[in-house]
């Protein structure tokens, strides 16, 4: 019975195919690689050839370079006959553009070539000889961001934001573009006083922001006070504006602070509103307003985006404790906990203490002498 079995067993292993062995991908590309199917006959040339036409080149190399040579020879022969006319041959691209060709110099026939012996006498496009055989005096750039950054309080802030709104608004009244806010300013036309008596409100239609003063002369003095000429021009006179710009924020500064206005509910989701005024903050403060601050929606979401954070009170600063210092004359209000070496130094007795201390070589506070030991007298 057990044979049977046996035998029945080997019957079925024989005839069952044999597993399948596995083998990755990259094991097949390396043999792959490695095996070539076909042979040396099939070449085109020997292999002693073609390493040979790679070292010394080949007959259609050499054919190549000998029409080369005949091409340049051609063009020094049709210099000759030109003679010393100053004129360049003109050749048509695929497109219908004409170029001139670089004359072919001789050196053996050209009396006033000079070889050069490093790269340094070489022409190069751009340098200061190629300028000024070019006579291109370059162009007056006036920078349009200034050299040092403003560093405002959130007071100033708020002014200088509405300064700003009041004058795109106004120009866009004017019928004007909103980016001409970025014009220098004409000399003693003081804008930052008359900006202020402005009140900016919703158009009936709900649909926009207008601007309106007490009195018409002083909108068209903000008018005229916005130069138009060009912007080189227009630059030369930030340097005036800058000026005031500082008295007129100093100004802003002393008043206190407190709740940002009814007006800075402004809407400024017209592009063109919105990128004349982050260019004017960038031309004043030199201030690059980031990108989430460009998205905002309205003045107060600009401003609380550029506002500077208030350093988070101590207890001890707060106006409760302040003004316990004056009703309460006997109560004293110390920043920190004070300890019995705070005492001592009211009292003008630590400087003794501390003497005795290191004289007797014992610790005199933890931090300033860790580790050190009393020695017994």
């Amino acid at each position: 019975m057990r044979a049977s079995r046996a035998a029945e067993q080997t019957l079925r292993s024989a005839t069952l195919s044999p597993p399948q062995q596995y083998v990755c991908r990259a094991c097949r590309a390396q043999a792959a690689r490695q095996f070539h199917t076909s042979i040396r006959g099939q070449a085109g040339l020997p292999f002693f050839q073609r390493l040979q036409q790679q070292l010394f080149g080949s007959k259609e190399s050499e054919q190549a370079e000998k029409s080369r040579g005949a091409k340049k020879l051609q063009q020094v022969e049709d210099l000759k006959q030109r003679g010393s006319s100053n004129q360049l041959e003109v050749k048509v691209a695929k497109n219908g553009q004409q170029y001139e060709v670089a004359a072919v110099v001789v050196p053996n026939e050209t009396t006033d070539y000079v070889q050069a012996l490093h790269g340094k006498q070489l022409e190069r496009i751009g340098s200061e000889a190629w300028v000024k055989a070019r006579a291109d005096q370059g162009e007056q750039y006036a920078g349009f961001v200034p050299k040092y950054r403003w560093e405002f309080s959130n007071k100033q802030w708020q002014m200088l934001l509405h300064h700003v709104i009041v004058e795109i608004l106004t120009l866009q009244k004017a019928g004007r573009v909103p980016g001409d806010v970025c014009m220098g300013r004409r000399p003693f036309a003081n804008s930052w006083q008359k900006t202020r008596k402005a009140q900016l409100k919703a158009n009936t239609t709900g649909t926009g922001v207008a601007v309106s003063y007490p009195f018409p002369a002083v909108e068209e003095r903000v008018l005229t006070a916005i130069d138009s000429s060009s912007p080189a021009e227009s630059t030369l006179l930030q340097q005036s504006l800058t000026a005031k710009a500082e008295s007129a924020v100093f100004v802003a500064g002393i008043s206190s602070e407190g709740p940002a206005p009814a007006w800075m509910n402004v809407s400024i989701k017209d592009p063109s509103v919105k990128m004349a005024l982050v260019k004017r903050i960038l031309q004043i403060t030199g201030m690059r307003v980031p990108d989430y601050a460009i998205s905002s929606s309205t003045i107060a979401d600009l401003y609380n985006r550029l506002r500077r954070l208030e350093r988070p009170k101590k207890i001890a600063e707060t106006e409760q404790l302040q003004r316990l210092k004056i009703n309460a004359p006997n109560v004293n209000v110390f920043p920190a906990r004070r300890s019995s070496i705070d005492k001592e130094k009211d009292i003008g007795r630590w400087k003794v203490i501390e003497e005795e201390l290191v004289r007797r070589n014992l610790p005199v506070t933890g931090r300033r002498w860790g580790g050190v030991k009393a020695t017994s007298l």
